[in-house]
């Protein structure tokens, strides 16, 4: 469903800031796949998700998105496939909007329609179903805007509307980064049952080792913009934090030491 072969990505090439953010990524995910990603500051793991996204172009290399070529095409064209989730709540929903209708919008992504159409009795009706499997009351605030609703109804509200439309591929930046650990935890619950309910494929950063153990059915692990190590699904239901670490420090180490013979 999601293939990506050799991309990289530089940063301020030739100069002193140059970085290399992502170095020759091979990765495949099969429909249905829900991956999580993770790594230190700097890894490149919000750089991958900006590349799949079209937020970014990569230098060489090809992204293919159900079986087409996706590489050259901005981030607004790939918008009926792909959605996204970041860690700051006041990114993915207009505040000044009301909640049904940024609905409107996530329903309308990708199309040249209007936001009145997306406003009927009911697709109304449908947005109220849709909210009350947030537990958060918003099914009775159609109409209050999204600026006064609190870090983690946004961010509920902003996982419901890039699930809306059903994307190939659903990216989650860390998205509950920004949250205080009872709201993060609903919001891991909403995002585990939102992706296999809808048999969604999906990608999510976590610097949480235990997140990222605990969700989705494989993982990956990443360093200086490589891919350190992958789990596959029998992998992961066996691996412990314990694991994760000396796998790090153990790549890390190996890493170093190919890079100084480079």
């Amino acid at each position: 469903m999601l293939r990506l072969d050799n991309i990289s990505k530089t940063f301020h090439p030739g100069t002193m800031h140059e970085r290399r953010a992502l170095v020759e990524i091979n990765l495949e995910l099969q429909r249905g796949d829900f991956v999580t990603i993770i790594g230190s500051n700097g890894a490149g793991k919000s750089t991958l998700l900006n590349a799949i996204s079209g937020a970014i172009m990569v230098d060489v290399g090809t992204i293919a998105i159900d079986g087409n070529d996706v590489t050259r095409l901005p981030d607004h064209k790939r918008a009926r496939q792909v959605a996204r989730v970041f860690q700051d709540p006041n990114a993915g929903t207009s505040p000044h909007l009301s909640i049904e209708q940024n609905l409107a919008v996530a329903v309308n992504r990708g199309k040249r329609h209007t936001l009145a159409r997306g406003l009927t009795k009911a697709r109304r009706s449908e947005f109220r179903t849709q909210l009350l499997t947030l537990e958060q009351g918003l099914e009775a605030r159609l109409n209050q805007r999204v600026g006064l609703l609190s870090g983690g109804q946004r961010q509920a509200l902003s996982l419901l509307m890039a699930s809306f439309t059903h994307p190939d591929l659903l990216l989650l930046d860390e998205h509950v980064a920004a949250l205080d650990p009872e709201r993060s935890e609903l919001i891991l619950r909403l995002t585990a049952e939102i992706i296999a309910e809808r048999g969604l494929t999906a990608m999510m950063v976590t610097h949480n080792m235990e997140h990222a153990l605990r969700l989705g059915n494989r993982l990956v692990m990443m360093h200086e913009g490589r891919i350190l190590h992958s789990l596959t699904e029998v992998e992961k239901a066996s691996a412990t934090t314990a694991d994760l670490l000396n796998w790090f420090a153990t790549s890390k180490a190996t890493l170093s030491d190919s890079t100084l013979l480079a």
